[in-house]
């Protein structure tokens, strides 16, 4: 690197404009403070970023931004806040991460959204909670699918399957098979059995 040149200049009305010029890089910096602002320039050949501090707020432009914190990294803010990428966006943590809201809580993607952990995923709410979909699928790959509540109710609007290698449907009270149309039992081998039973 060549020599530098280095200019101050003082103005009652325009302020104070500290620069420095580096001919061999391409490179300019500058500062500018004119009694509102503060406004931190570095200019080269390809790319220019800036810093404009006012006293309600501080804007950054750059190409690329970096916060690298030792200890801890804390980000509040009294009122709103908006994170928008129109790339790729990561979020990743080593240990535990949590979401919180106080209030309502939205999710949301226009194409596909995957929510995966290789140990446990556990979706709780301590009111109603929902899950639909145009077209959804519940499987366990190596145990049990277990569905359980206070009251259980299934219903499909067309029609309504199931199947498996053995099924059993048990009741500790009463047990009611009822169709308006036209119902079919069929086995290789069908028993029917109680203390009373009454057919027709």
């Amino acid at each position: 690197m060549g020599k530098l040149v280095c200019t101050v200049e003082l103005d009652k009305e325009k302020g104070v404009t500290v620069k420095v010029e580096n001919a061999d890089d391409q490179i300019t910096q500058t500062v500018v403070m004119d009694g509102t602002s503060i406004t931190i320039t570095v200019k080269g050949s390809e790319e220019t970023s800036t810093i404009v501090q006012k006293q309600d707020s501080v804007t950054i432009t750059c190409k690329d931004f970096t916060v690298d914190a030792t200890g801890t990294l804390t980000l509040k803010s009294a009122k709103a806040s908006s994170w928008n990428s129109q790339d790729t966006l990561t979020v990743e943590s080593t240990k535990d991460m949590t979401f919180t809201s106080q209030a309502k809580l939205t999710q949301s993607a226009t194409q596909d959204a995957k929510l995966s952990s290789q140990a446990k995923i556990a979706i709780e709410a301590t009111s109603n909670l929902d899950m639909k979909g145009m077209q959804t699928s519940l499987a366990a790959s190596g145990g049990e699918n277990k569905i359980e509540g206070l009251t259980l109710k299934m219903s499909g609007q067309t029609q309504a399957e199931l199947a498996s290698a053995m099924i059993k449907v048990a009741a500790q009270g009463q047990l009611g098979l009822e169709s308006s149309g036209m119902a079919e039992l069929k086995g290789a081998m069908t028993s029917v059995s109680g203390s009373l039973v009454k057919l027709g």
